[in-house]
C-alpha cells in the first residue's frame, strides 16, 4: 500500500514521512525533491525565478512526477503544498482534478492539518521556500487551498494537541486497514 501526505507548507509532511519510513521501512519520495532532481539540481526558488516567477513549469513537473509514480508499490509520498493545484496562463492558481485523479490512483491520501497562525509563523522568512505569490498573502492562499486538501484526503489528521507518537499510531492504523 502507498500513502501520500498532503497539506499546506509547514504542516509536517516531510517530518511524518521520515518517521513513518523509519518504522515501516517504506521509502519516502518527495515530489519537491524529485522536481529539483528533474530540473538538474536547481532549487525550487531558483527554478521559479528562472521562469520569471511563473509557477506553471513547476506545476507541470509535479504532474509528470505523479504520472511516473503510477504503479509504484509500498512508498510514502511526501507531496509539496501545491500538489493539488495548477496555474493558468494568467498566473491564477486552480484546483487540478487531473492531479487529484493521479494522486488517488497512486496512494491513500492523508491530509495533515494545523492552525493557520502556526503555519504562517513556521514558514515566515524561510529562504528554502519560494514565495507563493507577490500579490496574495500566505493566509489568503491557505484560505483558498484548505477546502481542497480536505476534499482530496481519504483521511485528515489534525495536528493540534496531539503527540508525534499519537500521529504515527493514527497513520499506522490507516495503513493496517
Amino acid at each position: 500500500m502507498n500513502i501520500a501526505f498532503i497539506g499546506p507548507r509547514g504542516t509536517g509532511k516531510s517530518k511524518f514521512s521520515r518517521k513513518l519510513s523509519k518504522i515501516t521501512g517504506m521509502p519516502v519520495i518527495s515530489t519537491d525533491m524529485v522536481a529539483v532532481y528533474e530540473s538538474g539540481g536547481i532549487s525550487i526558488p531558483e527554478l521559479i525565478k528562472k521562469h520569471n516567477g511563473d509557477w506553471r513549469h513547476f506545476r507541470n513537473l509535479e504532474t509528470e512526477i505523479l504520472q511516473k509514480l503510477q504503479g509504484a508499490q509500498d512508498i510514502i509520498l511526501d507531496c509539496g503544498g501545491g500538489i493539488l493545484f495548477d496555474v493558468d496562463e494568467n498566473g491564477n492558481e486552480f484546483f487540478s482534478e487531473n492531479k487529484l485523479r493521479l494522486l488517488h490512483s497512486i496512494a491513500t491520501v492523508i491530509s495533515l492539518s494545523r492552525p493557520t497562525d502556526y503555519l504562517i509563523k513556521k514558514i515566515k522568512n524561510d529562504p528554502t521556500r519560494p514565495p507563493l505569490s507577490q500579490i496574495q498573502s500566505y493566509e489568503k492562499i491557505l484560505k483558498k487551498r484548505l477546502p481542497y486538501y480536505k476534499k482530496a484526503a481519504h483521511q485528515t489528521i489534525h495536528l493540534q494537541n496531539i503527540t508525534t507518537t499519537e500521529v504515527i499510531q493514527k497513520i499506522l492504523a490507516i495503513l493496517a486497514r
